[in-house]
């Protein structure tokens, strides 16, 4: 009888486990963190879980520059996701894409940084950094986007290094004054809803680019193979330094590289061979010809990365050999064979057209922006 009365308890708590599992009813918490002298009352909008994008919730000031509200939902709803956004007095809508959160199996608390005046990022210099690794001093210089300086609260979840920092944004500093202008195209995007915002590090170059970018001796340059130091100096040195100064992550998740001609080929490089620090790159009309093409043949054939590195490649097909167009469609088909999928950690783009300087970059910027920082749905957690 005792045995008896044992597995009848333990059908019973099995079944009422059950019973929770999958009617029971769950909390979504939004907390929404934002400077409470700069806004009024907090409503949120949405599409689910009794949000409408007509009308909105009054949120709870449940503390200094804090709000929450609490969303119901129950088992079959697991797995769905809800789009949000703040609005400041039910008028002011928060900039940027949608708050978009796939539903657990159990409650859980999601955070929304919002920001609602700023329209445009900015840039600063971070002047004479010295390099141990490369014995000399560089300087740097970092895009914040939109919401950096309005949300105090934000820490930034995504952090891109691009290389030759001097054209990025600046006319000015820029080769034959043809500046990228990355600031406009973050901007413009972040507005639209059409990527998520990121800050920028950009490592200036110097006289010892060619040496610098590249991580092997090409014989017929003469010159070539300081790259893997060039790499410790921006691993070691310039992320920490940029961390220590401003709210950025830092992790695997958190990092990209990018770069074009030989700024693509360190990418590349960087991604596949550090792919423990990197979990994107873009390789913009990439010197592939490097050495003759030792990164489609030998780098490549090394061990492969974790097929969750997302890489971006792209050249154009005209001017001076055709923007190694064909080299690059080469190591496009190595990634497809060594099982990359396209559309998915693989991203191919052909300028048509295109040439290799930087006014071509600055005006196709936008492609691998959206294909490397798309807005996602993140798991309510």
């Amino acid at each position: 009888l005792r045995m008896m009365g044992v597995r009848f308890f333990s059908l019973l708590f099995c079944l009422n486990f059950f019973t929770i599992e999958t009617g029971a009813s769950f909390l979504l918490t939004v907390c929404v963190r934002y400077p409470q002298n700069q806004v009024q009352d907090l409503f949120i909008r949405g599409d689910a879980l009794g949000l409408s994008w007509s009308s909105g919730k009054l949120m709870n000031n449940e503390a200094s520059n804090q709000w929450t509200y609490a969303l119901q939902f129950d088992g079959s709803q697991v797995g769905s996701t809800v789009s949000m956004k703040v609005l400041d007095n039910d008028s002011t809508w928060m900039k940027g894409s949608n708050a978009m959160f796939i539903l657990s199996n159990h409650s859980a608390t999601v955070e929304i940084y919002p920001f609602f005046w700023t329209y445009n990022g900015v840039y600063q210099y971070e002047r004479n950094v010295y390099s141990p690794q490369l014995k000399d001093y560089r300087d740097l210089v970092i895009y914040t986007p939109p919401s950096y300086y309005e949300n105090p609260f934000k820490i930034i979840d995504n952090v891109l290094i691009m290389h030759d920092g001097q054209n990025l944004f600046n006319t000015s500093t820029a080769f034959l004054g043809n500046a990228w202008l990355c600031q406009n195209t973050i901007d413009e995007l972040v507005q639209e809803g059409q990527m998520k915002e990121i800050v920028i590090i950009g490592v200036d170059n110097d006289s010892n680019r060619t040496n610098e970018l590249t991580y092997s001796y090409d014989p017929s340059e003469k010159t070539g193979g300081d790259g893997k130091r060039y790499l410790d100096f921006i691993q070691e040195t310039v992320i920490p330094y940029v961390q220590s100064k401003y709210r950025i992550k830092t992790q695997r998740i958190n990092l990209g590289m990018l770069g074009s001609s030989l700024g693509g080929l360190i990418s590349c490089y960087a991604g596949w061979t550090r792919s423990n620090i990197y979990s994107k790159v873009g390789c913009m009309s990439s010197s592939f010809w490097w050495n003759n093409e030792d990164f489609n043949n030998i780098v490549m054939m090394q061990s492969t990365p974790p097929q969750d590195t997302i890489f971006y490649l792209d050249s154009g097909n005209a001017g001076i050999d055709d923007d190694d167009v064909v080299q690059t469609q080469r190591v496009r088909d190595h990634f497809l064979k060594d099982g990359f999928q396209m559309g998915s950690n693989l991203f191919y783009y052909l300028d048509n057209g295109g040439q290799h300087n930087e006014r071509y970059w600055g005006a196709r910027f936008h492609v691998p922006m959206t294909d490397l920082y798309p807005p996602r749905a993140i798991p309510a957690n």
